[in-house]
């Protein structure tokens, strides 16, 4: 069960219906310090927006902190029936059921203990990487692939994958 704090913020990131929000609240909603939000920007490991009145954290840069920060379950669980509206269904989760060699269990448990996290978060992070060593042969043979890999930079994400 998700804290109701985690599930808000979670929601306001996803649903967020502006294009941009303050440095400010991207700190809260991604439950960040002052601290953390300031060596990000440092090392460039966030990309703002600066207009005449300010800088500004962009929707898809929040959205793509927080697929970094939480395992995509529970983004889909606090987002709930909106997940379906918000997420593209190229990137959306699928059960996926495989056998593979009781070490690789073990490995994918211990590296997911390790980092706080969940197996699904692990094997996903994994197949990311083959998938952007792999993204110019998977492009051409997967429609939509190009547009998944790069959401949510990409708003177009649809396509059938």
């Amino acid at each position: 069960m998700l804290e109701s704090d985690l599930i808000d913020r979670i929601r306001r990131i996803f649903l967020q219906p502006r294009p941009h929000v303050s440095i400010l609240s991207a700190t809260i909603l991604l439950g960040w310090s002052r601290a953390e939000m300031n060596d990000a920007i440092a090392a460039g490991e966030v990309e703002l927006m600066e207009t005449p009145v300010g800088k500004w954290f962009w929707r898809e840069e929040l959205m793509a902190k927080a697929l970094e920060q939480w395992p995509r379950e529970v983004i889909e669980e606090a987002l709930g029936e909106d997940a379906e509206r918000v997420l593209p269904r190229a990137v959306r989760l699928a059960v996926l059921r495989a056998r593979v060699p009781r070490y690789q269990v073990a490995m994918l448990e211990y590296f997911a203990e390790r980092d706080r996290t969940t197996v699904s978060a692990v094997l996903t992070s994994e197949l990311d990487h083959v998938a952007s060593a792999h993204s110019p042969e998977l492009t051409l043979a997967i429609p939509g692939f190009r547009a998944a890999l790069a959401w949510p930079e990409v708003q177009d994400a649809q396509s059938p994958c």
